[in-house]
Formats: C-alpha cells, sequence, structure tokens
C-alpha cells in the first residue's frame, strides 16, 4: 500500500512537472513564435507551437527520470517513469508523454563482438530463440549479422551488398552498427509484418544488459539460449509467466535474486552465462513527447542515457 501511495504521488508530480516545464517554454518563447508566425501563418503557427510543447514534455520527462535516479537502485514498471500518465491539457492544446525504458529489450548491436569481425554466439543465440518465440524464420538473424559484420562474405541465410545492389533501388550492406531502429528495415527478410513483430522486442540503443524487472515475456524467454546451456532447460513460457508474477510484488533489487522465484532459476543464474546478460537498473530510455493544438500534432522522438542523475540526449527527430 505505500508503495502504491508513492507511485500516486509520484504521476502526480510527474503531471505538475510538465505543466511548469511546458508553461516556462512557452513563456521563454512567446516572442519568437510571434515573429515566425507572422510570417508563416496559421499553421506554421500551430506547428511551431507544437514543437515547443513536445520539447516541454522530454524536458519533464528528463526530470522525471533524473527523481527517479534518486530514489533507488533498480528500475521497474511501477515508477513515475514508467506509468501511463493521461494527456495534459493546456487551452487548446494537449501534450502526451510516453517514457519506455530500452534495456527491456534485446540489443541487435550487441550481437557482433567490438572488432566487427564476427558476432557474440551468445547473444545471436538469444536473438534466434526470440525469433524461435515470435515465429520469424532464423534467416533473419543471419541477414542481421552480414549486416553488422565488416565483411562481404554472406552466411547462409544472410546477405551482403551483392544481393542488396540487385534490389529495384539499390544499396550496399552497411556492414556497421545500426544507427536507428528503422534501419533493420533494410535487412533481407524484415517485411514491414517482421518488422512489427520485432520492433517492441529489440533495441540498438541500450547498455546491452536486459532489466529482469521490465523485460516482457518474449524477452525473457530468449535470454536462456547458448551453448553453456545444453542439460541446463529453457526458461519457457510457465518460468516467464512465473518470473512476470513474482516481480509484481517483490521486484528485483540484485540481479540474483532471480533465484528466489524457483530453484530451476537460481541454478541458471548460478552455473551459466545468463548472469553476464541481466541487470535490474536501466540507463537509455526512449521518450515520445506528442503536443496537438488545434489539430496540428508535432512528436519529439528522443533516447537518452541516464549517467547517475542526469539525462544526455542521443538521439532527437521531430515529427
Amino acid at each position: 500500500m505505500t508503495r502504491r501511495r508513492n507511485n500516486e504521488k509520484g504521476i502526480a508530480l510527474l503531471v505538475t512537472l510538465l505543466i511548469l516545464v511546458l508553461v516556462v517554454a512557452l513563456v521563454h518563447e512567446v516572442f519568437r513564435i510571434g515573429a515566425q508566425s507572422a510570417q508563416s501563418g496559421a499553421y506554421g503557427r500551430d506547428s511551431i507551437r507544437c514543437i515547443l510543447l513536445a520539447e516541454g514534455g522530454t524536458d519533464a520527462a528528463r526530470i522525471a527520470l533524473r527523481i527517479d535516479a534518486r530514489d533507488n537502485q533498480y528500475d521497474t514498471l511501477d515508477e513515475i517513469w514508467s506509468r501511463s500518465a493521461l494527456p495534459i491539457s493546456l487551452g487548446d492544446a494537449e501534450v502526451r508523454v510516453t517514457i519506455e525504458d530500452e534495456e527491456r529489450k534485446i540489443d541487435l548491436n550487441r550481437i557482433m563482438l567490438p572488432n566487427g569481425n564476427a558476432p557474440d554466439d551468445r547473444r545471436l543465440a538469444v536473438f534466434q530463440r526470440l525469433l524461435d518465440t515470435l515465429g520469424i524464420d532464423r534467416a533473419v538473424a543471419d541477414a542481421v549479422v552480414d549486416w553488422l559484420d565488416n565483411d562481404e562474405d554472406p552466411r547462409v541465410g544472410g546477405a551482403e551488398s551483392s544481393y542488396y545492389l540487385g534490389l529495384p533501388n539499390p544499396y550496399r550492406a552497411k556492414n556497421d552498427l545500426f544507427d536507428t531502429i528503422g534501419e533493420l528495415r533494410l535487412v533481407r527478410g524484415v517485411t514491414d509484418e517482421v518488422f512489427d513483430k520485432l520492433r517492441p522486442f529489440v533495441t540498438v540503443s541500450s547498455s546491452g544488459m536486459v532489466n529482469l524487472n521490465t523485460a516482457p515475456k518474449e524477452v525473457l524467454m530468449s535470454l536462456s539460449a547458448g551453448t553453456d546451456l545444453a542439460g541446463a532447460g529453457a526458461i519457457d513460457a510457465k518460468t516467464a509467466d512465473e518470473i512476470l508474477q513474482y516481480r509484481k510484488d517483490h521486484p528485483f533489487t540484485t540481479p540474483s535474486q532471480i533465484g528466489n522465484v524457483s530453484p530451476f532459476l537460481r541454478d541458471l543464474y548460478a552455473k551459466t552465462l545468463i548472469r553476464s546478460m541481466v541487470d535490474v537498473r536501466s540507463t537509455y530510455f526512449h521518450v515520445r513527447s506528442s503536443a496537438d493544438a488545434g489539430g496540428t500534432v508535432r512528436t519529439v522522438d528522443a533516447i537518452g542515457i541516464r549517467v547517475q542523475n542526469e539525462v544526455q540526449w542521443r538521439f532527437w527527430r521531430i515529427e
């Protein structure tokens, strides 16, 4: 009950912060808006106002993440930043802000070893398990590796520049890390349907560690993949559900506490390399702040890294 009351206070604080930041942003920019709107007309005026409001929303998200960093040393789905917030109305405008940690996902860039010559077999196995869980052809994993590695030798199910240059709209394999998750659409085998299936579970911006408190069922099931697990068993759907249920009332404050869920998970954590891939804290966050004014909608899509109690933006796009 105490935790629930604290969360309710936290949501109220986030709303208050959002309103304050938005008002300050509007006051600070009011003269600039007037000057630009005189030149650009009503649509331009509303567009500029929406951008300012959306930027104010990202500032509120940053403040919420900074406050959370001071509260505890672990992150869950029941904190200020992770709970759904209602839209904030400011006159005829409305702002909606969502925050999602990227450590709940599998980082595609981490599949490749730092030298770029070969994949990390353990992380590749985890990605392949995710593809199996989602009903996606494992050949996609080979194509992702070929997109990332620094050579032009295609894997069995993959593709290099020789394939992509033969497409109606030709391009070369990147042979480097993904800059955005949208690049995944360029990889052989990643159709719109495949991308939509994968999008909630993969990232290209994270610490590489999966947060046991926020990871969805599909990611938890994928973690127990790798050659060191021969004979140890796997996290099946039932075991993943047990983890989800346990963490609702008992959030993990250390990764080893996953062993409290069952003897199987205790042995899995103690005897396999799964312990090198999991954590209980998140550092990368995806923030989307959308503002709607007079039917004009603009969105700031950003990814930031939280270092101690500060958030530094690594990706920023206005839509």
